[in-house]
Order: structure tokens, then sequence, then C-alpha cells
């Protein structure tokens, strides 16, 4: 009776594994990677993202290469929270894996992110040179081994990153250089297309970008950004709603990270460079994508 149990049980695992994973590939929307260096860089497309998986009813896996352990900095408001002393930096480095990864999944799941890919690389420090990730405290090889792997598992047709600009944080650009790099080298028929993005408010002056230093690989097509998704698309009761609200949802799901939390309400638009490395040919299928999220789902009531 106990085995018959067992089998029985076994039986409609995997009964509900194979429903999932139908229910997956039947997905009518884009399947999407995001290829990030932390926990909480998803917030730079999660309007983007929420769009994607809630209205257009695609696929969105999040490639997460560190745990974010380096931000036990900003942690002085989450140590109550969290009960820990998680500004001591051995504390802050021992407990920020748990907690950050469970504060990425809580994000996720108001995103309605699928999957996650977590590949547990040490997060060094903050600074603004990619080499130090890439020649010193990530393990590279395995970072673009499992990416190539997740590639082909998941067939997707975007890969979502942090544009590489000057200013921003080393493995940021480091976690972007290497999705570019990875896809470079894939067969050009099966390569997603890969975009670079970066908030911006409307009354900012245009951002211009072209290459990140010597790397020839992460060049765009223009130098302003060819594609956006607005936050402030309004809807709802006299339009009083706007995307601002998903994006402060999934902000206040990084507890541990302060400087994140006053981040809530900044940036109109999420800004994405289409980078040369995609060629003429994916413009359209691009140019389709951010037609689809710029459109309002929302039927107005009337009170």
């Amino acid at each position: 009776m106990k085995k018959w149990n067992f089998l029985s049980i076994v039986a409609l695992m995997l009964i509900a594994n194979l429903h999932k994973a139908e229910a997956q590939n039947s997905s009518t929307g884009p399947h999407v990677l995001v290829v990030m260096a932390h926990p909480d860089d998803e917030s730079t497309f999660s309007a983007s993202l929420y769009k994607i998986t809630k209205e257009q009813h695609g696929t969105v896996d999040l490639f997460i290469i560190t745990n974010g352990e380096a931000g036990y900095k900003y942690c002085t408001l989450a140590e109550n929270y969290y009960h820990l002393e998680l500004t001591d930096e051995k504390v802050g480095r021992s407990n920020l894996p748990r907690i950050r990864k469970q504060e990425i999944k809580n994000a996720g799941h108001i995103l309605g992110i699928n999957k996650y890919y977590f590949l547990d690389q040490k997060d060094s420090h903050y600074g603004l040179d990619e080499k130090d990730p890439l020649d010193t405290s990530w393990n590279v090889n395995l970072i673009k081994r499992r990416l190539r792997n997740v590639l082909a598992e998941g067939h997707y047709d975007f890969i979502f990153s942090m544009l590489p600009e000057t200013a921003t944080h080393g493995q940021h650009k480091a976690a972007t250089l290497l999705a570019l790099d990875v896809v470079s080298n894939l067969p050009a028929d099966s390569r997603p297309i890969v975009l670079g993005a970066r908030i911006r408010n409307k009354t900012d002056t245009a951002f211009r970008y072209t290459q990140y230093a010597g790397y020839q690989v992460s060049k765009s097509l223009t130098d302003t950004a060819t594609f956006n998704v607005d936050r402030t698309a309004s809807f709802s009761f006299k339009h009083r709603v706007n995307y601002k609200v998903v994006v402060n949802w999934e902000i206040a799901e990084h507890k541990s990270q302060g400087v994140m939390q006053m981040a809530m309400n900044d940036g109109d638009l999420e800004e994405f460079w289409y980078f040369s490395l995609n060629g003429q040919d994916g413009l359209s299928k691009t140019k389709a994508l951010f037609n689809e999220l710029s459109q309002n789902p929302y039927l107005s009531k009337t009170y």
C-alpha cells in the first residue's frame, strides 16, 4: 500500500510538471531572459516585464549572477525588519544571499517571473571597472557556459540587460558584456535580440550612448534610445493610475536595500538601445514588441 501511494505521488508530480511545461510552451507572448548582476536590477525594466507577462501573456526568466551581498552597507532599516545586524560586513555577507534571493522571488511574484537562474558569484564591492568582476571575482567560464545552456533550453526572443554606460556599476556592465559575448558566438539564426536599458525622467536631457570603452560588441545601432516603455502611461478612473504603481510594488520587496527604496517614483521612461550585433533583421520584431507594450489594455469605467 505504501509503495502504491509513493508511485501514485510520483506519477501525479510528473503529470503536474508536464502540464506546467505545456503551459509555458504555449505562451502566446514573447520569451524574455533578463541577464542581471544583482537581485533588484530587474527594477530597471519592471514596467516592461509586468506588461510582457501580465498583458502580453509572455514569459520572463531571470539570470542573476550575484546574490548582492555587497549591499550590506545599505541595510540600516532592514536590521529591525530581519532582526539581524546586516550592516556588519560579516553578518551581512553571510545572510544577504539568502535574504536577497527571497526578496527577488517576492518581487518576481509581482512581475510574473517564470524561472530564476542563480549563479551565486561573488558580489565583491561597488566600483565602475567591469574588469574587476570579469578578471577577478567571477567565474566567467562558468557564467558563459550556464548562459549558453539557458539560452539553448529557453529559445528566447529577447535578452534584456542594463545599458553598459560609463557611469553605471561595473558589475552591471560586466553582466551585459558577457551576455553580448555569448550571443555573438551563437549561430546567427538562433540569436535572441539583445537590448540594453536605462531609466530616464522626461524632463532630463536625452541620454546618448554609442559603445562602451573598447568593447565592439557593445556598439548600439543609434546613439539615442530606439524604444521605450512609458511608466507614466495613465489609466483607471480619471486616469489617476500609472505603471509606477507596479514599479513601487516590486521595489518595496527589496527591503534590505535602503538605497533601492529611495528610487521609488523615479524614472518616467524605460529606454532601450538596440545593439548593432542584432543586425537589421531584428528591428521589425523589436518594433512589434514595443508597439504592443505601448497599448493600454484597461477599459475605462464610468461611475
